[in-house]
């Protein structure tokens, strides 16, 4: 659900100068506008939530589904403030959990793929690494090239540098042989030609993409599932939550992609209003899953 790139620069202009706090009220207000006219997406949302929360009363996760855009829109304010942030004003906003496994990592100078669903603002979470001093790449879509252009903006405020899906499959590998951390955003498929793999999630099933489990393996290089969401203390405000690497030696493609993918499930369904995806891939669960 990405917005046009003159709205994307229009909103990074406005956080520049409007009160952080002013700024946050106008995401959820349009969060809320958004609801209301986005028809196509608020019923995939609700169908979101009935495969995520199909324990809950249909009230509840209506109530979840249109909780989702509210929380959308306001994490999507901090994002746009990345640029005009200082490197103490990101930290302040995320408590971390776990982030000691990516520096030990990175000081014994292996390169390491960090994957992560479309959950919370996944992207301060790569800028907090960012500003941490690691080196880190986010891999980016192309699907709509002047919006990831007008992006890029934020996207690079913290020092994170980008790769591009299309290109930057050979520059990836370079990567991660050299040491590098790479972000992959890995809980749907993308693009025609992309090898996909259905595993459990929730009470039906979903593709995701196998590629990382196949850059792994490839390079030798742990896979770390990280996430972020919102905490429930509300200060700091996100929290930042990265698991043990997972090795590649001994899994093949699918034992490693499930492994991920048992992860993205267990963070989606524990947090399902913040799970930003809009494509409706939805399949019978294999009762052997």
């Amino acid at each position: 659900m990405l917005p046009s790139a003159p709205l994307v620069r229009g909103a990074i202009g406005l956080a520049r100068w409007l009160p952080p706090r002013a700024f946050r009220a106008l995401g959820t207000l349009t969060g809320s506008l958004a609801w209301l006219i986005a028809g196509k997406r608020r019923r995939i949302a609700g169908e979101n939530m009935a495969h995520l929360a199909h324990t809950i009363a249909p009230i509840a996760r209506q109530r979840m589904a249109r909780g989702l855009f509210r929380h959308m829109f306001e994490d999507a304010t901090d994002l746009f403030r990345l640029p005009s942030m200082t490197r103490d004003q990101i930290l302040a906003l995320v408590h971390t959990e776990g982030i000691e496994e990516l520096t030990r990592l990175h000081a014994q100078g292996r390169g390491v793929i960090v994957v992560t669903p479309h959950l919370g603002p996944y992207e301060l979470g790569g800028a907090l690494l960012a500003v941490l001093g690691l080196p880190v790449h986010g891999m980016v879509e192309e699907i709509y090239p002047d919006t990831n252009s007008a992006l890029a903006s934020y996207r690079r405020a913290t020092g994170m540098q980008l790769l591009s899906r299309n290109t930057g499959l050979r520059q990836l590998y370079r990567l991660l042989k050299e040491g590098s951390i790479v972000l992959l955003v890995a809980d749907r498929v993308i693009g025609e030609g992309s090898e996909g793999l259905l595993v459990p999630f929730g009470d039906a099933m979903r593709s995701v993409p196998t590629g990382p489990a196949a850059f792994a393996i490839a390079t030798g290089s742990p896979i770390v599932v990280g996430h972020i969401v919102r905490s429930q203390s509300g200060s700091p405000r996100y929290l930042l939550h990265v698991d043990p690497p997972i090795e590649p030696a001994g899994h093949d493609r699918v034992t490693l992609t499930r492994l991920v993918a048992a992860r993205f499930e267990t963070f989606i369904r524990q947090h399902p209003d913040q799970w930003y995806v809009f494509q409706p891939d939805w399949h019978p669960r294999d009762p052997g899953a």
